[in-house]
């Protein structure tokens, strides 16, 4: 019973780290897998906000899954045919899209393939034909397929001002 209670003391603790999840974030120790991973996710989302300033709703695709889902700061959830249709009619436009840099945050998952972006953003210009200014909390989930990184879902929530 001794050998028994010693060897449930040993494996309770190291548990925590050989059970540790495989994610890792941009602030802890990374893999440099994971490092070149956070760079292809860093610089994709350079480019998906540059075609989203432009109004290039074929650029803006290539980053949207067909299975993409997202959820507006209203609460509705678009498709991705939705999305591309509000970038073509320009009822979705950005004069400004900023990131926090001290707000945002990626963490890869699993074999590299997956990742999850929270950010803060403030923007500027129009989302369903109306005038917007603000800042949103950003949460978006990219997967890697065919080499490249898409959007699979994403939701912006609005920031209460105090």
């Amino acid at each position: 019973m001794l050998r028994f209670l010693a060897v449930l003391a040993v494996i309770l603790t190291c548990a925590p780290g050989a059970l540790a999840a495989t994610a890792t974030s941009s602030k802890a120790k990374t893999s440099p897998s994971t490092a070149k991973a956070e760079e292809e996710i860093r610089d994709a989302i350079h480019k998906y906000d540059d075609a989203l300033r432009r109004g290039d709703a074929a650029a803006a695709g290539r980053f949207w899954a067909e299975e993409y889902t997202f959820i507006n700061p209203s609460g509705q959830m678009l498709t991705r045919a939705d999305r591309l249709a509000n970038v073509q009619a320009a009822s979705t436009a950005f004069d400004s899209l900023a990131h926090a840099p001290q707000q945002e945050k990626i963490t890869i998952y699993g074999n590299g393939s997956v990742a999850v972006y929270t950010t803060l953003l403030h923007i500027t210009g129009q989302y369903g034909g109306q005038a917007q200014e603000g800042a949103l909390r950003g949460l978006v989930v990219w997967v890697r397929r065919d080499g490249r990184w898409q959007q699979v879902a994403s939701q912006l929530t609005p920031v209460a001002t105090p």
